[in-house]
């Protein structure tokens, strides 16, 4: 009998839970799931008494496709696993007590304690060629009783009193869905309930009001759950004798039960329980958030059981909140709270969708839904937990993206949001299709083959493959890479995709620009120290081109920190106190030396932080019933590592600190006062106001108690005694208590009523304190207190009064106006009024502000380091730091940037918002200079803008690349490599020579490679002396007619030297004279022929009279009437030219001079550039600096030294100067340029975007190296110079050398503090390096004419003619510089 009874009850059982869910699920079925796989019925939770059965069912249908006339294909067959509590698959076989049926649902035969039998079931529905997905959960659980009162009370109460007796407890462990039976017994019989005096609370307990002495007794409550019957323990009620009426003494109130906090799920019903005694009897009260509850309404759910206790039916969101049960008597009031949250299950906004998507797309399944508390959103892929990683990723924490789609990565998808209330899932099918194919295509059709091939026509018009793929910028987290368009078919171009993936995966990420003229991406997202492949497509409207080759990129390493923190969780402790606690992370990198908590008040409070050396820290100090953000921080020996995820801790709630403001009392009748206040400053408050307690006396009477809601600022004391003197002080009240009193404040009543035979007077005063949408008014009453008032009436309008008008209470003194507009002028009135008519009136003009002020949060720090480097005419990007990250500058919270950006000068701005430390900035004009700055902004909290940064982009310059550029060996010379490339495929202008860099450093700035360039339309150049065993570089640059500036380089090549040397028989020139012989004579002579004149010279010298010998004057004669004498640059020529014949070669350490702080106020343009010199390399013997053999310059040249030199601008973090006025020479480089460094400008290029010289740049000569030519050269101005004409041909070098190119130019730059006019030191350790290297070539007439001369006549004619030329020079210097 037993037995037929457990299965008769569990039959019911499973006959209400297939109805109920078969609901649901209709319900559900119709709005979200993929039609691919979907269930029909879904398993149900199940509480039963032990031992009884379960059955959970569950049934689902397939379908591969559509027909192609939109109809549904025949069903799929369906496969069916079960998970059981552990998350494994169930294993059937050799189960006595699991059996599943032949429809797929699980039968337990009989649920059991200890047997692993209960918790959560789930339903795997499979199909073959679609995926599985996984049904909700359905828990199993045996049916228990809730626990009864045990505790033995001896209750006395007097008569008129309430008793409250409990049954059971543990109301928030009691199992949803089971039933529940009470019935009282009094002294051990059934007790009849008198539905006037008694009631039977929901959770069980019994209320009796009004008790007498028949109510004496012994109760006790009996629970039946099913079958199962059990007693509380027993409570005896004790009636006290009663006394005469009004002879008792004053009680205040207690509560005999308060409420306790509930979370009830949406449309359930709450009860709120509320028993309280006192003496007279206390007056029950509810508010909600400190507002009265309007119990009245006939629509109101709220309703009072008992004697004063709240039920709310069908609970809803907007029922949350804190609740206030006051009980109030004469004597005093008292709070007691509670708090409710309603949740609300979790309810789809946007449910997934079926998705087809191509192979490396990066699809995106969206899923948003929303519950409260939120949901947490996971992803499911065939019924498997989807854990986020580098190629599956959570956007905005709910949606699901794959990057780099494989297709393996078909199957079914599910979103599940799951909260306290429950839970709700939603399944789409991800269909993976080869690249090429249509989408809709049916995928039977698209697993044998691609997609329709192309005809030949449109196959010979797809583009090759992209050239030049190179890494512009390469940082830990992201990758800026550039190339050049095909060659072939550039013009059917349409757009490029970038395809990228790390090294050793077959995930292939891409990333598609915008148009063709994007030839530029920057890539985030990457992981630092690892290596990716990047390579480029070309695509265009029918199909896609080659692909580059690959280009392998390593990510900079970052910095082994620790990571973050696991299970970092907080509660607060006190109103002052908060308690977090934390895990160490699972990645330490070493041992950790400390955590550090940082803590702000909500998002706008200043960043405070605790160290801690444990793993739990106690936060103290901080203000009550305060939001904080809270996070942990590690620490090792490398810094501060990842940072927790934040959390947010609330403190409690304490007694007010201060007591209201601005009371006042106010007569209003013989019989009554009114009190007015204003509620303590939000910092005083310590929580949430529920209330005031207003305390009252007749003088040197027993004070009286009344309280107030929150939501008024007055109240009137009524039934008050004539012409008597009464104290008034308040207090105001949280959940937590009473704050402190105000002072007494007195005021005496009328003694007799108020006079309404006359209009009230006017109000004494009236104050206004507007905001942007609102007017706040305060007032005083009329002088006349005998005259009644009925009441206010309140009138505004824009401009003239009283368009619109209010009637207010006779007691109020303060009203807001709402809904207003912003700064607009408005016109107040204010008038009393009784029976007689208006009073006169008040009026004030006030205006509304342009917008509400908002109390400014504590700013972040500022980020530091903005860099912005040009990539093309249309595009820049920025990156920088971000000082509140750890080194490896990772964005961990919800923090992000905007990047502000202008053209220079404009006050028109555009933003750009991310959440990485860099970006691309597009879309911006050709050839224009942009400023830059950027900020960092999390919650309401941000910083102030960073230093502006300046860049320009390029112009559209109309040149392509070189091409082809390749480097090899000279068989006759190997210390020389020959470079060789063919000229731009576009270009629109004429070429006008190139630019070769090379380094044997690629890390270095484009302006600090070696550079070689010439005129010409030559496409090779022989590079002489490289070091043997290196590795250069090499890439080439063309110039135009429109400039190289922004002109693109070639490809980079590289190539490496070997020490091989090829020996070859010496070629002779004459009988037993080889070279080498050759060279020997040659020094041998020059030697001779040196020693000759310079003794020719000395021997001049010596003799030379005062004024200038007379042949001299008749052989150069200038008219220099007029001109005022300049100092005589030719005094001290012999030593200055001869100076370094008395000193040896020797090797000293070369000084340098600073570009910007010395040499002051030259700063060359862009296509300026310059040798790389080693300072190592020795000085060849026999580099000399003789004047034999010494290159002539074509005059002397300086620097302005007038106070129009500007130093070159450093505007913030980057540096931004214009080009000045330069001079251009052809020849070479004058004697005191030997001695100055040259100031040097570079092209503005994506690794340099600064441009302009380096500050602290130094170059040392190098012998060797300017005798291979690599001097570093301009291109000519082509235009004349007034020194020109005063040049004087020197004698050619006799060494053997490469000639340097006509069109190198040379400029020398003068130390700012040095006089034009004296001579420069010259040191035998600095090189010469156009005196060591290659000379200008000269013609065989210019050769004769230089050759040396052994007549001393000869050489007195030279001399007087260079002493004439010196001396005009010294004229011309002088009207030039004018010291």
């Amino acid at each position: 009998m037993a037995s037929e009874g457990r299965n008769n009850i569990s039959g019911l059982y499973i006959g209400s839970w297939l109805i109920i869910a078969h609901l649901i699920l209709q319900l559900i079925g119709s709005t979200v799931g993929s039609q691919a796989l979907s269930f029909t019925f879904e398993p149900q939770d199940a509480v039963v008494p032990e031992g009884h059965s379960v059955l959970l069912q569950c049934s689902g249908t397939a379908s591969l496709r559509r027909g192609s006339k939109g109809k549904a294909s025949p069903p799929t067959p369906v496969t069916i696993r079960w998970r059981g509590p552990d998350g494994q698959d169930l294993v059937i076989v050799g189960d006595t007590l699991r059996t599943q049926l032949k429809n797929g649902s699980l039968y337990i035969s009989s649920v059991e304690e200890n047997r692993g039998l209960t918790g959560a079931y789930q339903c795997l529905l499979s199909a073959e060629g679609v995926g599985s997905v996984l049904s909700r959960p359905a828990l199993v659980a045996i049916a228990r009783q809730p626990d009864l009162n045990q505790d033995f009370l001896e209750t006395y109460l007097l008569p008129g009193q309430t008793a409250y007796f409990r049954c059971m407890v543990g109301e928030s462990t009691w199992q949803t869905g089971v039933k529940h039976t009470v019935q009282w017994f009094k002294d051990d019989l059934p007790l009849p309930l008198d539905k006037l005096r008694m009631v039977v609370l929901p959770n069980g307990a019994l209320e009796i009001d009004e008790v007498n002495a028949s109510d004496r007794g012994s109760y006790q409550c009996n629970v039946t759950s099913g079958s199962l019957s059990r007693l509380s323990s027993k409570t005896n009620l004790n009636i006290k004798k009663g006394t005469e009426p009004g002879a008792e003494n004053a009680v205040a109130p207690s509560f005999l039960v308060g409420p306790s906090p509930k979370t009830v799920r949406e449309g359930d019903t709450v009860t709120l329980d509320c028993v309280a005694n006192g003496v007279p009897k206390p007056q029950i009260k509810w508010l909600r958030n400190g507002v009265d509850l309007d119990l009245n309404d006939l629509d109101s759910r709220f309703s009072i059981i008992g004697t004063g206790s709240l039920q709310i039916s069908s609970a809803e969101d907007i029922d949350s909140g804190n609740y206030q049960c006051r009980a109030s008597n004469t004597v005093d009031s008292l709070d007691a709270q509670a708090t409710v949250q309603v949740q609300e299950p979790p309810k789809f906004i946007k449910a997934p969708k079926d998705t087809t998507a191509h192979e490396k797309d990066e699809p995106e399944l969206k899923c948003d839904i929303w519950g409260k508390p939120k949901p947490t959103i996971k992803w499911l892929k065939n019924g498997d937990l989807i854990t986020p990683n580098d190629y599956m990723q959570l956007v905005d924490g709910h949606n699901l993206k794959i990057l780099g789609l494989l297709n393996s990565d078909a199957g079914m998808f599910q979103c599940v949001g799951t909260n306290a209330a429950g839970s709700v899932h939603a399944a789409a099918r991800l269909r993976v299709v080869p690249q090429g194919d249509s989408p809709e295509q049916d995928s039977s059709a698209t697993s044998s083959g691609s997609g329709k091939p192309l005809s030949s026509g449109l196959q010979a018009r797809l583009p090759s493959q992209p050239r030049d793929l190179v890494a512009q910028i390469v940082k830990p987290r992201f990758v800026t890479l550039s190339w050049v368009e095909p060659l072939q078919n550039a013009g059917e171009v349409v757009y490029y995709t970038v395809f990228y993936k790390m090294n050793n995966s077959e995930r292939e990420q891409k990333m598609v620009t915008k148009s063709h003229d994007d030839q530029q991406v920057n890539i985030q997202s990457l992981l630092p120290g690892r290596t990716y492949q990047f390579r480029v497509v070309a695509n265009t409207n029918f199909g896609s081109g080659e692909s580059s080759a690959p280009l392998e990129v390593s990510t900079q390493p970052e910095v082994n920190i620790a990571g973050p923190p696991r299970n970092f969780e907080g509660y607060a402790l006190s109103h002052k106190e908060i308690h977090v606690r934390w895990e160490e992370p699972a990645v330490t990198n070493g041992e950790i030396l400390k955590y550090r908590v940082y803590y702000s008040e909500n998002d706008s409070g200043a960043d405070l932080y605790h160290d801690s050396t444990t793993m739990s820290a106690l936060l103290t100090e901080l203000r009550p019933h305060t939001d904080y953000v809270i996070s942990v921080v590690p620490f090792n020996r490398n810094g501060m590592g990842d940072p927790s995820s934040e959390i947010r801790v609330k403190t409690f709630s304490s007694t007010p600190s201060e007591p209201p403001n601005n009371v006042t009392l106010e007569v209003t009748s013989s019989s009554s006062i009114t009190v007015h206040w204003e509620p303590p400053a939000e910092e005083d408050r310590n929580g949430q106001i529920t209330g005031y307690k207003i305390r009252y006396r007749k003088y040197k009477d027993a004070p009286q108690v009344k309280s107030t809601p929150a939501n008024i600022r007055y109240f009137e004391l009524s039934n008050l005694d004539r012409n008597a003197e009464y104290q008034v002080k308040i207090a105001a009240m949280t959940v937590n208590g009473s704050g402190p009193f105000t002072e007494w404040h007195r005021a005496n009543t009328l003694e007799n009523d108020l006079d309404e035979t006359q209009v009230p007077g006017k109000p004494i005063w009236i104050n206004i304190h507007p905001g942007a949408d609102n007017i706040a008014l305060h007032w005083g009453p009329p002088q006349q207190p005998e005259i009644k008032i009925r009441n206010y009436v309140l009138g505004w309008g824009r401009g003239i009064p009283d368009e619109n008008t209010i009637e207010l209470k006779e007691t109020e003194r303060y009203h807001i106006l709402k809904n207003l507009e912003p700064n607009m002028e408005y016109v107040v009135s204010l008038r009393a009024r009784n029976v007689k008519g208006d009073g006169v009136p008040i009026y004030d003009n006030i205006k509304t502000r342009d917008e509400e002020p908002v109390d400014a949060p504590t700013p972040l720090e500022v980020p530091v380091g903005l860099r912005a480097i040009t990539m093309s005419s249309s595009s820049i990007v920025v990156y920088w730091i971000d000082t509140m990250l750890n080194k490896n500058q990772h964005v961990t919270d919800n923090r992000h940037y905007t990047v502000s950006y202008g053209i220079t000068g404009s006050s028109r701005y555009r933003y750009h918002n991310t959440t990485d430390l860099n970006c691309m900035i597009n879309d911006l004009r050709p050839n224009t200079q942009y400023e830059f700055a950027v900020k960092v902004v999390k919650g309401r909290r941000e910083s102030s803008w960073s230093m502006s940064v300046l860049n320009q982009t390029y112009q559209n310059v109309p040149v392509t690349p070189p091409r082809e550029v390749t480097v090899r060996l000279d068989e006759q010379n190997p210390p020389t490599v020959i470079i060789q490339w063919m000229p731009p495929k576009h270009t629109v202008g004429q070429i006008t020579g190139y630019n070769i860099y090379y380094t044997t450093d690629t890390t270095k700035r484009d302006r600090d490679w070696s550079i070689e360039a010439f005129a010409g339309e030559e496409t090779s150049l022989m590079l002489p002396n490289l070091k043997p065993y290196t590795t250069y570089y090499f890439k080439v640059q063309a110039r135009t007619t429109k400039g190289s500036n922004n002109a693109p380089f070639s490809a980079l090549v590289s190539y490496t030297t070997s020490a091989a040397v090829i020996m070859q028989e010496a070629d002779t020139i004459a009988k037993g004279i080889d070279n080498e012989k050759l060279l020997y004579i040659i020094v041998g002579a020059t030697a001779v022929v040196l020693v000759v004149v310079l003794l020719g010279i000395l021997l001049l010298c010596r003799r030379k009279p005062q004024s200038s010998p007379e042949h001299t004057k008749k052989s150069y004669q200038k008219n220099n009437v007029g001109v005022p004498k300049p100092p005589d640059l030719w005094i001290h020529h012999d030593q200055m030219e001869l100076k370094n014949i008395d000193k040896g070669l020797h090797t000293v350490t070369p000084v340098c001079s600073d570009g910007a702080s010395s040499s002051g106020a030259l700063t060359l343009p862009r296509s300026v550039v310059h040798s790389e010199y080693e300072v190592e390399t020795p000085v060849p013997p026999h580099v000399t600096n003789s004047l034999d053999k010494r290159s002539y310059v074509p005059g002397y040249m300086t620097t302005s030294m007038n106070g129009t030199m500007e130093r070159p601008q450093y505007p913030r973090t980057q540096y931004s100067h214009q080009n000045r006025s330069h001079m251009t020479m052809e020849a070479g480089l004058s004697q005191q340029s030997l001695t100055q460094p040259q100031s040097s400008s570079m092209a503005q290029t994506p690794e340099h975007p600064y441009g302009g010289y380096d500050a602290n740049f130094c170059n040392a000569g190098n012998g060797a190296a300017g005798g291979n030519g690599c001097v570093s050269t301009i291109e000519s101005a082509k235009r004349g110079h007034p020194l020109k004409s005063f040049s004087v041909p020197g004698p050619p070098p006799t060494g053997g050398a490469t000639p340097i190119n006509k069109h190198t130019p040379a400029v020398t730059i003068r130390p700012q503090n040095q006089s034009p006019y004296k001579k420069p030191s010259f040191s035998a350790a600095t090189p010469n390096r156009l005196q060591s290297g290659g000379s200008v070539a000269h013609s065989t007439d210019e050769i004769q004419r230089l050759a040396p001369s052994t007549s001393t006549e000869e050489l007195n004619q030279e001399m007087a003619n260079l002493e004439g030329l010196m001396k005009d020079l010294s004229a011309i210097t002088a009207n030039e510089f004018e010291c």
